[in-house]
């Protein structure tokens, strides 16, 4: 998109100016590039939350932007463009773990290893990890998606997070704050002295 006197450049256009671009053949590139870069990162984030695997991720990302293609047209508020592909993401993520046709990967923890840590403190880190992820395992399926929701990076607007998990926004806060005390619960006294 050009700038011109009217109109902003793609990048620093609002959702709704960028859908309105769409329709325009000379705009229509650099608008869906602009639209793209903006919003599929935390896509994708809310896909994986569902622990899919990275292909699986992918393709709900692409169903989302393809009914985009379909309904731009139909979209009543077009500043919460977000929020909007993060429902089709959730949704679509949530057919396919209810009918159990997903490839769960690993548990969102990564390992990683220190250049060169002592015997005993690389042990005791692990066996830290390890109780941890064993704690986070015994959370309920709800809990385990908010608390990584919580942790993408970037991180998700209160509205993005609500679309992604079907809550409202104000449940938010006391809803993480239920979870974390859970997952407290499952770990040994003295956790993290």
């Amino acid at each position: 998109m050009e700038p011109s006197p009217d109109r902003t450049p793609a990048a620093e256009a609002t959702d709704a100016e960028l859908l309105e671009a769409l329709g325009r053949p000379d705009e229509r590139r650099d608008a869906w590039a602009a639209l793209v870069a903006r919003h599929s990162r935390r896509m994708y984030a809310v896909a994986r939350a569902h622990r899919l695997d990275e292909r699986t991720a992918e393709d709900l990302v692409q169903t989302a932007w393809l009914r985009l293609l379909e309904r731009a047209d139909q979209l009543r508020d077009r500043d919460s463009l977000g929020p909007w592909l993060c429902t089709i993401v959730r949704n679509e993520a949530l057919k396919l773990v209810t009918r159990g046709r997903t490839v769960p990967v690993g548990d969102g923890f990564e390992r990683q290893v220190a250049a060169t840590p002592a015997v005993d403190e690389g042990l005791m880190d692990r066996e830290r990890r390890d109780v941890l992820r064993l704690a986070f395992t015994r959370l309920g399926d709800e809990c385990r998606t908010l608390l990584r929701l919580l942790m993408v990076d970037p991180p998700l607007s209160y509205d993005e997070l609500s679309a992604a998990v079907g809550r409202p926004r104000g449940s938010l806060g006391p809803t993480r704050q239920r979870c974390i005390e859970q997952l407290r619960r499952h770990l040994p006294p003295g956790y993290g002295s």
